[in-house]
């Protein structure tokens, strides 16, 4: 456990890889798309720019949740780290 600790604190692990592809996820993706695509094309030119602000606005809460899930995630694993250390020397491993 040592050296996966080391590596993950010396950065040889990286830990924010959220580039994940499964087929499930990829077939979500290309019916979003599709419904996207049948939506949008019977919407008016002002309607159709409506509906592009509203998905970013979703696009950016979305980021700002990814941003808050990464900064948890790496201050528990730096907690989690920490414990684990502090245990080590105390030990007097």
């Amino acid at each position: 456990m040592n050296k996966l600790l080391q590596a993950l604190y010396h950065g040889r692990i990286p830990g924010w890889d959220s580039q994940i592809h499964t087929t499930e996820i990829e077939e979500l993706r290309k019916k979003i798309l599709h419904e996207r695509k049948c939506f949008t094309g019977d919407l008016s030119p002002k309607n159709l720019a409506r509906y592009e602000k509203l998905e970013a606005l979703h696009a950016e809460s979305h980021a700002k949740r990814y941003e808050n899930v990464y900064i948890n995630a790496f201050r528990l694993g730096v907690m989690l780290m920490c414990a684990v250390f502090t245990d080590d020397n105390k030990e007097g491993r």
